[in-house]
C-alpha cells in the first residue's frame, strides 16, 4: 500500500493532542484584592499569556503569579476545527470567485431582471481544493494563536 505525504502531514496535524497550558498560551484571570498587583490595574480581570513557570505576563511586562489570581483560566485552542473551517471557508471562497469570474464563453449572460449575470463559470473543484488546503491550513493555524478567532474554550488553570 502506497501513502502519501501529503496524508500524513494531515495526520499529523488532526491527531495532535490538546495538552495542558504551555507557555505563550492566552492566559486570564481575576486579581485577589490583597494582591499588590491589584493597585495597579483599574479592573480586576487581567490578561496575558503564560511564562515559561506557568505565571501571567501582561502587555506591560508586569509577572503575576497564580496565587494572585481568582479563576485562573487558559485558552485552549480546538485544532482541527480551526484548521477545518480555515480550509472549507478558503475553499468555499476559492470556488465561489471561479464561479462568479469565470465564464465558459467569455460573454456575460442576462441574471434575470435585466441584470447581468457574472456567475456563469464553471469552477474547477480540484484547483479550489488545492487552494482550500495550501491556504487555509497555515491560515487556521495562524488563526490558532488569537482566542478571537480560534475556535477552542477556556479551561481552568
Amino acid at each position: 500500500m502506497r501513502y502519501s505525504g501529503k496524508g500524513l502531514f494531515l495526520f499529523l496535524i488532526f491527531s495532535t493532542p490538546v495538552v495542558g497550558q504551555e507557555a505563550g498560551d492566552k492566559a486570564r484571570g481575576e486579581l485577589r484584592p490583597s494582591s499588590i498587583h491589584f493597585e495597579l490595574f483599574p479592573t480586576s480581570t487581567v490578561e496575558g499569556v503564560l511564562t515559561s513557570g506557568l505565571q501571567l505576563e501582561t502587555e506591560d511586562g508586569t509577572i503575576i503569579a497564580k496565587d494572585d489570581l481568582i479563576n485562573p483560566e487558559y485558552f485552549v485552542v480546538g485544532q482541527v476545527k480551526t484548521v477545518l473551517s480555515a480550509i472549507v471557508g478558503t475553499f468555499t471562497l476559492a470556488y465561489l470567485i471561479q464561479w462568479c469570474l469565470g465564464s465558459s464563453d467569455g460573454h456575460q449572460h442576462d441574471g434575470g431582471w435585466g441584470f447581468p449575470s457574472l456567475c456563469t463559470g464553471e469552477p474547477n473543484t480540484p484547483l479550489s481544493a488545492v487552494l482550500g488546503l495550501g491556504i487555509g491550513i497555515p491560515i487556521g493555524i495562524g488563526m490558532g494563536k488569537d482566542p478571537e478567532f480560534a475556535s477552542g474554550k477556556w479551561k481552568p488553570w
